[in-house]
């Protein structure tokens, strides 16, 4: 299986994403065609929240990273594959593509190959 990771708002370094231990603007493109929008986030990140009195923590197709990098994205894929994410995501609705993601000139795309 073939993956396109797609950093929708570009790729410079891990600055941002390691700052903020979130990363939400990466798409993940199967070979059907189907883009699956994941919020990779840390754990110390969960917690922090925890500390303005929440009382849970819910968010979609949440992936949780030891640290956000552009390469433990890219090393989660063959968990999340195996993992069998298809099964409880919802492909991304080309309306929402659209709506909420920047025009793909911005796309920096990594390859993923899993056996």
């Amino acid at each position: 299986m073939k993956y396109e990771i797609i950093f929708t708002s570009g790729y410079e370094d891990d600055l941002e994403s390691l700052t903020k231990e979130l990363k939400c603007d990466v798409l993940i493109l199967d070979d059907k065609g189907d883009y699956y929008a994941p919020q990779f986030i840390t754990l110390d990140r969960i917690y922090g929240e925890f500390r303005e009195d929440r009382h849970c923590y819910l968010e979609e197709n949440l992936v949780i990273l030891r640290e956000v990098t552009k390469d433990s994205i890219l090393k989660s894929i063959p968990e999340i594959h195996k993992w069998q994410y298809y099964l409880r995501w919802l492909p991304l609705p080309k309306e929402q593509l659209i709506k909420y993601f920047p025009p793909k000139e911005r796309w920096v795309i990594f390859t993923v190959v899993v056996p």
